[in-house]
């Protein structure tokens, strides 16, 4: 149980109903917490959308693959779920 207030995907509507959307077709799966923290205020989640892509996967020249590979390795390292 979520000690704060989030947006259920099956309850989602509007902008944030479209940004669950394409969040799972991006990765084939649900919708992470971290993002759902940002459900309540929709500016404040296409914000978050935004600065993520920024600096996340694609943003070096290290290219995807390498990002994600490096990604799942510290994840691993430090037991960090996500």
């Amino acid at each position: 149980m979520a000690w704060i207030k989030t947006v259920d995907e099956q309850e989602a509507e509007g902008e944030v109903r479209d940004h669950y959307e394409a969040q799972k077709k991006r990765t084939g799966g649900g919708v992470g917490n971290i993002q759902k923290i940002y459900s309540i205020k929709p500016d404040l989640l296409k914000a978050y959308y935004s600065f993520s892509r920024a600096v996340t996967f694609g943003a070096t020249s290290l290219g995807r693959r390498r990002e994600e590979m490096l990604a799942v390795a510290i994840s691993s390292m430090i037991k960090c779920r996500y």
